[in-house]
């Protein structure tokens, strides 16, 4: 027994190496910044959108904008249905701004495009131009 009333069997050893569960191989990782901002006045979006999100997509190399309802809809999208983890969330001062930091893995970003998926169940490129760009519709037609 030592002085502390531990014997040195009883001790504590600390770690070495940090532990990290179930996290993705270093090259797997890939760090995704979400900024969000405000619906504004000439956006072409459903009209329960409140906000819309962006984030750039390495594979199609361009800007990957959503609308949705709330922040928490967009937070269940990633989190739950792309399965990332979101590492930060910052709010920002504009109504409906924030940032967002998620950790995915690099392959989410690898797959086929929609568009891609899409065509393998048959639907020619007119048909999917249809489905992922809709006409307007007649409230937006008129400028409501």
């Amino acid at each position: 027994m030592t002085d502390s009333g531990l014997s040195s069997t009883d001790t504590p050893i600390p770690a070495t190496q940090p532990r990290v569960l179930d996290a993705p191989p270093a090259e797997d990782r890939h760090l995704v910044v979400v900024m969000t901002r405000a619906v504004r006045a000439g956006d072409a979006v459903p009209a329960s959108s409140i906000l819309i999100t962006r984030f750039w997509h390495p594979r199609d190399r361009r800007w990957s904008e959503n609308s949705f309802d709330s922040i928490d809809h967009a937070l269940r999208l990633f989190l739950d249905e792309s399965g990332w983890t979101l590492i930060q969330r910052q709010d920002l001062a504009d109504p409906q701004a924030h940032e967002l930091i998620f950790e995915a893995r690099r392959r989410d970003f690898t797959g086929p495009t929609t568009e891609g998926l899409l065509e393998a169940v048959g639907l020619t490129p007119a048909d999917v131009t249809r489905l992922l760009d809709p006409p307007p519709t007649a409230s937006a037609e008129r400028g409501d």
